[in-house]
C-alpha cells in the first residue's frame, strides 16, 4: 500500500466513524518501503477540532502518569 492508499483509507474510516460519533482523529504509522527503517506517519480527523485535542492531551496526560508509576513500583522494587 502506498501513502496515497494509505490516507484514502484512513480518509474513509474517518468519515465512516464520523457518522456515528461528534468527533473522530485517526493516527497511523507504517514502514512505507520493506528494507527501509523509514516510518511515515498519516492523521485525520472530522468534528470538534478543539474535542478532538482534548481528548488527545487527556490520553498522553495519563499515558504520562502510568510512566512515572511504573518506574515509582519499579524503584520499590529494587529497594527492598
Amino acid at each position: 500500500m502506498n501513502r496515497e492508499e494509505l490516507q484514502k483509507l484512513v480518509d474513509l474510516h474517518v468519515s465512516q466513524l464520523r457518522e456515528h460519533v461528534d468527533s473522530v482523529r485517526i493516527f497511523v504509522t507504517t514502514d512505507m518501503e520493506e528494507g527501509r527503517s523509514e516510518t511515515v506517519s498519516y492523521d485525520s480527523g472530522k468534528g470538534n477540532f478543539f474535542a478532538q485535542l482534548g481528548q488527545v492531551q487527556e490520553w498522553l496526560c495519563i499515558q504520562q502518569q502510568y510512566q512515572k508509576n511504573w518506574a515509582i513500583a519499579k524503584d520499590k522494587e529494587n529497594d527492598s
